[in-house]
């Protein structure tokens, strides 16, 4: 093998070994990215459609929230004395069709957005 031929064989393997050790770190970041944006995107959608009345923190402690008796999603004890309320289908069916003072977002919201909105609200849950 010739010497040309041959730094050309040993310049492509470690340009190989270079970008194989740097996908993994592009795909990572761009992960968080999306990750993050995902975050920002599923908060937004919790303040501007239940936070009025659950508050941002979850605790129903606004005035709508304390006037509608809305629940606090951080107290563990709600969500283990209610599992007929709490059940991701109730709480979907709540949140699609709506009940008592609950309006429905059934015709605002995608079935991904009340999947997004269902996790961020059982993220607030404590455990006891």
């Amino acid at each position: 093998m010739s010497r040309y031929l041959k730094g050309v064989v040993v310049g492509s393997a470690v340009l190989l070994f270079v970008v194989a050790l740097l996908i993994p770190e592009i795909s990572a970041g761009s992960f968080q990215r999306k990750g993050l944006a995902n975050t920002r995107r599923v908060d937004d959608l919790f303040n501007r459609n239940c936070a009025r009345c659950h508050g941002a923190d979850g605790r129903g402690q606004t005035p709508l929230g304390q006037l509608y008796k809305a629940p606090d999603f951080t107290d563990a004890e709600w969500w283990k004395s209610n599992p007929g309320k709490t059940s991701r289908r109730s709480m979907r069916s709540t949140i699609m069709r709506g009940k008592n003072v609950m309006p429905a977002f059934g015709k605002k919201l995608t079935k991904t957005e009340v999947n997004w909105l269902l996790n961020h609200m059982r993220a607030f849950r404590k455990s006891k």
